[in-house]
């Protein structure tokens, strides 16, 4: 019996052993309960600022859930109605007035059009620049990162800067009129694309597990932190709605403020640099011990090297770098591929606009972005941990794979959102179950395609990617839909079918390369030829 409680005592110490940036993961993704509550301010702000309706009206928006008022009303006999008689106090202190109370519904449903047309608007050019701020910052960030040897800076600056942009937040929604819809919906942004934002963090935390983990077990390793990435905001997304009903924005607000808080002192007190295992190190790179084994705070001077545009050039030169066996082709083309699934996924912001704007979903739509999150998690773990860990498929054919079943997907959305028929958004999200897997299986296959010492800068130049379809993406699928919703209005789908086609052309050629490459790694070391650093991907 003693020796059972020792073996459950040395199993659980080796589980907590493992547990290294988790509950800083966790802390900060608890922000996103914020999401469905922000959606629906920047539209109660659209309103206060864009439009001399009383307040009352705009703060009705979250009870349009609970009734049908607008269920009848076309979007196109609402944008012609911009003229509205009735005043919003009035409304309220005639109960009896039936007319009244028709006027004010449809004042507060046209409202919600033009401020969701507001909104949109807003997203098509906020993109633009808070996507190129945070595409310099991480150009640089990265390869610093390497230099330095620092991971926890890449994790915790962006959730200072997140605890910042809050605040913001909290003041805007104080001064409802004072403070414009621009400031609001731009400058929380801005201020987390100067810290490098979310992708940053992940920059930080697959870097972070680089070191931590063999090769053999990283793509293993990665799915996990995936997991762990998406428990957290399907809970938070399911029950961010009802809590922002419950209470307030403010509330809301201050609430992931402390969370943000509690995730940065555990990352500055309790969490460790990781230790380097005796890494490639060319001539311009350095480590400081010190940073490394103490988790002590970056020198000033080290700081400085974060503005050296020798590391712009790092980052460049990990693409350009002539590699053996045409690796150098694959991994641009690789990133290509990366690009354009984020044209793909671009509709998810109209996905959530529609929601609102056809089912008056406010705690549904959290209700199923939780869903969403929960399905991809499901089939992230199925695809990873089956496919690859057990039958051992190719990463290439993994992201075919998720590529297939979203082609069947997106139409299902579009006639959904054309024919208002909400429980259609469950179907789709259902068949899209493996969407998820893509971003694993190409973490997995660019770590493999560089050497160690690159992992940061790779990891950074696909953050920024990440930012560089945020340049492009939401102005195309916010002119499309602002064009498109009053003719076909899931024509935002249609648009990412056309992306999806293109990416599974690419990922079935990279496939074949992939192929190739390994019957001449296999060819050459039959021959006693040995290189490392061509092992890519196993078929």
């Amino acid at each position: 019996m003693p020796e059972v409680t020792e073996t459950r005592v040395s199993q659980l110490k080796k589980l907590l052993s493992l547990i290294t940036i988790e509950p800083v993961i966790i802390f900060f993704l608890f922000g996103v309960v914020i999401s469905t509550g922000l959606r629906i301010f920047e539209l109660e702000k659209a309103c206060a600022t864009k439009s001399n309706v009383d307040l009352k009206v705009c703060e009705f928006f979250p009870r349009l859930e609970e009734n049908n008022l607008c269920e009848d009303l076309s979007i196109e006999s609402l944008n012609e109605s911009s003229v509205v008689t009735v005043a919003a106090g009035d409304v309220y202190s005639v109960d009896n007035d039936t007319s009244q109370v028709d006027e004010f519904n449809r004042l507060v449903c046209s409202e919600k059009v033009k401020s969701i047309q507001e909104v949109t608007f807003l997203n098509s050019y906020r993109t633009i620049i808070t996507g190129l701020v945070q595409a310099v910052v991480l150009l640089f960030a990265g390869s610093w990162s390497d230099r330095a040897g620092l991971r926890k800076p890449c994790i915790l600056i962006p959730i200072a800067a997140d605890t910042l942009g809050v605040c913001v937040l909290i003041t805007s929604a104080v001064f409802m009129r004072e403070i414009p819809l621009e400031v609001t919906g731009i400058l929380p942004q801005l201020i987390s694309s100067l810290s490098g934002g979310t992708p940053l963090v992940v920059t930080g935390i697959f870097s972070y597990l680089t070191i931590v983990t063999t090769e053999s077990d990283r793509t293993f390793r990665f799915a996990c932190a995936t997991v762990v990435i998406a428990t957290i905001p399907i809970l938070a997304s399911f029950f961010s709605g009802y809590i922002f009903q419950a209470l307030g924005f403010i509330k809301l607000c201050l609430l992931c403020m402390v969370t943000n808080t509690l995730g940065l002192l555990y990352g500055l007190f309790i969490l460790k640099e990781p230790v380097r295992v005796e890494p490639t190190i060319d001539e311009n790179a350095i480590h400081k011990s010190s940073n490394v084994e103490n988790g002590s705070l970056p020198s000033p001077k080290t700081l400085q090297k974060a503005c050296d545009t020798s590391l712009v050039t790092d980052c460049v030169q990990v693409l350009t770098k002539k590699r053996d066996y045409n690796i150098r082709a694959i991994l641009i083309l690789t990133l290509v591929v990366f690009f354009i699934n984020f044209g793909a996924a671009g509709d998810a912001e109209s996905a959530l606009n529609i929601a609102i704007l056809k089912f008056n979903w406010i705690s549904n739509l959290g209700t199923w972005v939780a869903y969403d999150l929960l399905s991809t998690l499901v089939g992230t773990m199925l695809a990873m941990g089956v496919l690859s860990k057990c039958f051992g498929v190719s990463d290439y054919l993994i992201c075919v794979f998720s590529v297939c079943f979203t082609l069947v997907a997106k139409p299902i959305m579009a006639y959904a959102a054309s024919a208002v028929k909400p429980f259609m958004y469950y179907v789709a999200t259902s068949i899209d179950i493996f969407e998820g897997s893509k971003a694993v299986a190409i973490r997995s296959i660019v770590s493999k395609l560089v050497e160690e010492n690159e992992i940061g800068k790779m990891l950074s130049i696909l953050g920024i990617v990440d930012s560089a379809q945020a340049v492009i993406y939401p102005t195309i699928y916010s002119a499309v839909f602002l064009e498109s919703q009053n003719v076909f209005i899931g024509s935002v789908f249609l648009l990412s079918e056309a992306f999806l086609l293109v990416s599974l052309g690419f990922y079935l050629s990279l496939y074949v390369m992939s192929r190739k490459l390994n019957r001449k790694k296999e060819l050459h070391s039959r021959e006693g030829i040995d290189n490392t650093a061509v092992d890519v991907t196993y078929v």
